[in-house]
């Protein structure tokens, strides 16, 4: 397999990535057709002493550079650099490379199948089906047979990178640069509008045609944001043409993943340097509208008799496309989830219809809020929205921070919260499926339209399933006012009190069809536990842990003593 290098790109910076084509298996999320591999390499080609080619990587050649040899004790991940023989060289400075041997194996260090699973694997054979070289970038495309029946074709590609990086910028609620292991100072994933006009994004073919408007739609809405800090229209989204090489590493695209997965992503290559996203997909998993139809189903059904429909019509269904498009479109242009912006409402502002019509259920479409499930269906008969906004105030912020030339001043719906890893989040503000500035509000509604749709006709196995599911989940986010701070404050023993009582009522009245011992088992050793106490503990003092370990005690023993009845 021949490679051709240009003179002037000897020595340039390079970034080493695979894409998959096709394989004979899909697991769910972790790889199938279209899906990339996340850790594209930092390479450089490089003449070494012997007149050969070596493939280097950015932090060898760095202290090559340096004058420290080969690490002195430092490790690195790859060692020994890759060499290539030269084939050819040209009257002005190009040469031909023999790529055959390090590409006749997909290679592991680019996988887009965890390294661990293909280790395991005992290869057959490798075929070259086809080769592209452009300008900026050289990509191979190969079909590897395995052992155990496994074959992959994947496309490996050699992009080009500018010798001059953007200059990075960290903002606040974006995303860092994809890289191995993690860097506190890297830059955040961001597009150079300097060097592009606009960004088009191709709609994959495998769509239904009746979602296209949507889809362009939720990938479009950002213009506005775009257009409001003053760079005018940077989007656009276009049906996939005939003849789209749509495994090129720099065509955007919103993919269907023919998986029988319930997962939608924002995926990007960026330039680990500086953070510069490269190209951007939107991954569309087979069962995503599966999922968003629960989640109506169960936050408005109680109050919306369309929710209630075994199937959804397109004036229904389009929207909730658009909304999950949208969202996943400010993951590829570097805005990271903002679990806190729907605390940006006033509880009650979430069952005014002229709020909600102009501001939707939250602040941030990068927010997990989902459906107005604080609706009632008088709220509904009186126009309150019931979905997410297109934009809401926090997007047009987040823009103008990464984008713009002047970082403007928050406006009063602009309050940023990052996610939590922790199941029971430290800060109440910063949590899925919440809606308003009153946790305990929000949950308790939950519970009602739970309830409320077990008296409602068309609620089959998978629905009851699901309500269950959400019934413990609006108990499990009141857990985290014990020993949770909002902003540095604390939450106060007044509020303990409250979600206690909702604890309760919502662990001894829970409708038979929703009834699960082993959630009600979980969240009790939650309570009792060493996680929440210490927290409470450090939060309040030892005076209100003592108030606190009472409160949970008598819970238990008024639960044991419901189970015993």
């Amino acid at each position: 397999m021949l490679l051709h290098i240009p003179a002037d790109r000897l020595d340039a910076p390079v970034l080493l990535g695979s894409r998959i084509v096709d394989v004979s298996q899909s697991w769910g999320k972790v790889f199938a057709p279209g899906q990339r591999n996340p850790f594209p390499q930092l390479m450089h080609f490089c003449l070494d002493s012997a007149g050969r080619v070596a493939l280097v990587p950015e932090e060898l050649r760095s202290l090559r550079e340096e004058g420290r040899g080969r690490g002195r004790g430092k490790r690195l991940e790859h060692v020994h650099p890759l060499h290539f023989p030269v084939v050819e060289r040209a009257a002005d400075g190009s040469l031909t490379l023999d790529a055959g041997e390090y590409l006749s194996s997909y290679p592991l260090s680019v996988s887009a199948i965890p390294p661990k699973m293909l280790e395991k694997e005992v290869q057959l054979s490798g075929e070259f089906l086809s080769v592209s070289e452009t300008p900026e970038y050289l990509q191979v495309t190969a079909k590897y047979t395995y052992a155990s029946g496994l074959e992959v074709t994947a496309a490996v590609f050699f992009l080009f990178l500018p010798r001059e990086p953007m200059p990075g910028k960290r903002v606040t609620g974006y995303n860092s640069a994809q890289q191995r292991g993690h860097r506190r100072d890297a830059p955040s994933q961001r597009w150079d509008l300097s060097r592009r006009d606009s960004i088009v994004f191709y709609v994959d073919k495998a769509f239904p045609k009746a979602w296209f408007p949507y889809i362009k739609e939720g990938v479009e809405d950002w213009n506005r944001a775009f257009e409001a800090a003053g760079m005018g229209k940077v989007l656009s989204a276009l049906p996939e043409p005939d003849g789209l090489d749509r495994h090129s590493p720099l065509v955007n695209m919103v993919r269907y993943m023919d998986v029988e997965e319930a997962n939608a992503k924002g995926d990007v290559l960026c330039d680990p340097r500086s953070g510069e996203i490269l190209q951007g997909d939107i991954l569309w998993w087979k069962n995503v509208v599966s999922l968003n139809m629960l989640w109506r189903y169960a936050q408005t059904g109680a109050a919306d008799p369309v929710a209630r429909q075994p199937e959804y019509p397109l004036e229904v269904l389009g929207p909730m496309i658009r909304y999950a498009v949208c969202h996943e479109m400010g993951h590829v242009l570097g805005l990271g989830h903002n679990m806190g912006a729907s605390w940006s409402y006033p509880t009650d502002s979430l069952r005014s219809p002229s709020f909600t019509r102009k501001y939707g259920t939250t602040a941030s479409v990068m927010d997990y809020a989902r459906y107005n499930h604080l609706a009632t269906a008088a709220d509904v008969q009186a126009g309150v929205n019931l979905l997410p906004p297109r934009l809401g105030p926090y997007d047009y912020y987040a823009i103008a921070c990464g984008y713009g030339a002047d970082v403007p001043e928050p406006g009063e719906y602009c309050y940023y919260a990052p996610p939590v890893s922790a199941a029971i989040s430290p800060d109440p503000s910063a949590q899925a499926e919440t809606l308003g500035s009153d946790l305990l509000a929000s949950s308790a509604a939950g519970l009602r339209n739970c309830c409320a749709l077990l008296e409602l006709d068309g609620l089959d196995n998978e629905r009851l399933k699901f309500l269950k599911k959400q019934y413990y989940r609006y108990i499990w986010l009141s857990l985290s006012n014990f020993g949770g701070s909002v902003q540095g404050v604390p939450v106060p023993w007044e509020t303990y009190e409250k979600t206690f009582s909702f604890v309760q009522k919502g662990l001894l009245e829970v409708p038979a069809a929703l009834k699960d011992r082993k959630q009600e088992q979980r969240i009790l050793e939650e309570l009792c536990g060493n996680f929440l106490p210490e927290r409470v503990y450090r939060a309040l003092g030892e005076k209100a842990f003592r108030r606190y370990e009472k409160k949970v005690n008598k819970l238990k023993k008024k639960y044991n003593q419901s189970v015993e009845l």
